[in-house]
């Protein structure tokens, strides 16, 4: 995914994993990038040749990454991932910096893969259901957890990350874009709540049953 100069929207391309250090531009407290990003978005807002592409090449894996995991499949993630530039793109005047910019495009990535969920199971005629109840081209990106009893380490640790992705898929989508968010991403409680437009309490809870059901799942398999 890359931006196209002077054209007014940016131009579809392969997801490059190679063209940022492992997880993107490095990053602070819940994913926040550095300050050169900060630059190359207020260059992109004066319309400078080269600088929104500069934000893709930051963020491109990072983003197709999560869209991957929400969506597993990876034409439709690559779908997504472009959606999100290119809505980014048009709409980088209203980015106030309250949030990190990587934040802010995990909050658009969330948003278009809940969409894309939605269409798919109205099309398939059914819901997902609901959390608790019963690629060779895709970028190396695997950022460690925060503790050691969330389900996502502990099945990283054990090299099942095969049987997470599939444990994932069986939980809604708005819990599993919440466990994403947090186990994967980095974000705070704060972060996820204003990303999901819920309270603080309800993403806590939501959180917590998501993990709790994820490690049910996985428990045969520790």
């Amino acid at each position: 995914m890359a931006a196209r100069s002077g054209a007014g929207r940016p131009k579809r391309a392969s997801v490059d994993s190679s063209a940022t250090p492992r997880g993107g531009a490095p990053r602070g407290k819940g994913g926040a990038a550095t300050r050169p990003v900060d630059v190359l978005v207020e260059a992109a807002r004066k319309g400078r040749p080269g600088a929104f592409e500069g934000i893709v090449r930051a963020h491109q894996d990072r983003v197709y990454a999560f869209c991957s995991r929400m969506l597993s499949d990876r034409e439709e993630a690559l779908d997504a991932a472009q959606d999100v530039f290119l809505s980014a793109f048009r709409n980088l005047s209203g980015f106030r910096g309250d949030a990190a910019l990587s934040t802010w495009l995990l909050k658009i990535a969330a948003n278009r893969c809940l969409n894309a969920i939605r269409r798919r199971a109205t099309r398939a005629g059914k819901e997902t259901n609901f959390c608790g109840m019963g690629g060779d081209d895709e970028p190396s990106f695997e950022p460690r957890g925060r503790d050691e009893d969330r389900p996502d380490r502990i099945v990283e640790e054990r090299e099942l990350g095969t049987i997470l992705l599939r444990a994932l898929g069986r939980i809604d989508p708005e819990s599993r874009s919440l466990v994403l968010l947090s186990d994967v991403e980095g974000l705070s409680y704060e972060e996820l709540a204003e990303a999901a437009g819920l309270p603080l309490g309800t993403v806590k809870s939501k959180l917590h049953r998501a993990r709790m059901a994820l490690r049910k799942m996985l428990a045969p398999a520790l």
